[in-house]
């Protein structure tokens, strides 16, 4: 298994090292934290990536719904 780093992980998913932080705070991706560093799976974040990212998405629009921030979940054909 290997173990990133914060910038790593940024660098993996193409997104930058602040949202991989806030991601891993929130608990909305896979991330341990070790002697108060946040660490990373490599093999976690890419099935994470593959499976989660549609459904983290449907998520925030449901919350976005409920909280009145949206009139509709979905966009009319």
């Amino acid at each position: 298994m290997e173990i990133l780093t914060p910038k790593e992980a940024s660098e993996l998913l193409k997104i930058s090292e602040y949202t991989v932080l806030d991601y891993a705070r929130k608990g909305k991706i896979p991330a341990k934290k070790i002697a108060n560093r946040w660490r990373f799976s490599k093999d976690e974040l890419i099935n994470w990536f593959g499976t989660s990212v549609l459904d983290i998405l449907v998520r925030e629009a449901e919350q976005e719904y409920r909280e009145g921030k949206t009139t509709r979940l979905w966009p009319s054909d």
